[in-house]
């Protein structure tokens, strides 16, 4: 049978309190008190429960992985459920916990953030409030952004080349001969949402391709409106011959619109998505796409993290992850 805290302080000749104290508030009790009990405890194999650990050492060992609420349950997100798998075997590796959770959930009824004395650290995912942030960095507790970028001093930020990769797609559609292309733009956070469609806008005006504001949508990031507009869009007459799509499930959706009018893709309507999720490869045709390499970004956020809370510096505030277009066969 283990030892308990009873044991060390039989044998120590210091009361259960004092034992409690010697790792709960050392430096209220004397170093003489402090050799005797720990050698007790040494002596019969006694290891603290984790919370008297997480007091001595100053450290909870929980990491809190807070989503907005929109991309909620991450680990049924197409994007951001590699992430945060990542995020979980890197933190395992350390002996650390994680704590999903969203950004509404973290508040009380009076509008406190409950969890700030309970975290290590703190890794928020896409969209976030930027008062959260200042609540947590007030408390001294290491924030990392993933997925975004904000400007604000001190704030490590990891995000990918959202413009680069838009640039990409529209470019690689130009380039196939396409003169009229549509845009299904997702709702994520200013960062995310506005660079895509920059990439979008500029590369269709570097080939003289006029921007229709009919065949630019801007919606939330989900399947069916994927469907419904690209539903919508293809009743026109002078519809577009491709889509750029800013994430894989409405690339998803649309798809599936294309193929319920009898249309063909890509012979008919070509599509690519962003992300290469899961989903790029479940539809068929298998999906043209930009990478982001999801996985490497949480891995990296938790590594930064980490070296916030052993007070390391950090040689670069923001970290962008290259993107890739991967073709398949829907363009």
């Amino acid at each position: 049978m283990a030892a308990t805290i009873i044991d060390v302080a039989r044998l120590c000749g210091y009361s259960k309190a004092t034992v409690s104290r010697a790792y709960a508030s050392p430096e209220a009790v004397s170093e003489k008190a402090r050799e005797k009990i720990y050698a007790a405890a040494k002596q019969l194999n006694y290891a603290p429960n984790a919370i008297a650990r997480a007091m001595v050492r100053q450290q909870t060992e929980n990491i809190a992985f807070i989503i907005h609420e929109k991309q909620y349950p991450a680990i049924l997100n197409p994007f951001y459920s590699p992430m945060l798998e990542a995020a979980m075997q890197e933190g395992t590796r350390r002996n650390y916990s994680l704590f999903v959770t969203t950004s509404q959930d973290i508040h009380l009824p009076n509008g406190d953030i409950y969890i700030k004395k309970h975290m290590d650290g703190v890794i928020f995912a896409g969209e976030v409030d930027i008062r959260v942030i200042e609540e947590f960095r007030k408390q001294s507790i290491p924030v990392v952004l993933v997925n975004n970028y904000l400007d604000m001093d001190g704030l490590v930020c990891i995000s990918a080349d959202h413009y680069g990769g838009a640039v990409q797609a529209t470019e690689y559609l130009c380039k196939l001969g396409h003169c009229k292309i549509g845009l299904l733009s997702g709702r994520f956070s200013p960062q995310v949402s506005e660079a895509r469609i920059e990439g979008f806008v500029k590369t269709l005006a570097k080939y003289d391709i006029p921007v229709d504001d009919r065949f630019i949508a801007d919606i939330e990031p989900a399947l069916e409106d994927g469907e419904e507009i690209m539903t919508r869009m293809l009743r026109e007459v002078d519809r577009p011959t491709a889509f750029f799509c800013t994430n894989d499930t409405i690339a998803a959706g649309a798809m599936k619109a294309v193929t319920r009018a009898g249309l063909r893709v890509p012979e008919d309507i070509a599509i690519i998505g962003f992300d290469d999720s899961y989903i790029s490869r479940v539809v068929e045709p298998e999906l043209t796409t930009v990478r982001i390499d999801a996985a490497k970004m949480g891995c990296l956020a938790m590594q930064t993290l980490f070296d916030l809370i052993a007070g390391m510096p950090v040689e670069k505030a923001h970290i962008q992850i290259p993107t890739e277009l991967i073709v398949r066969g829907t363009a």
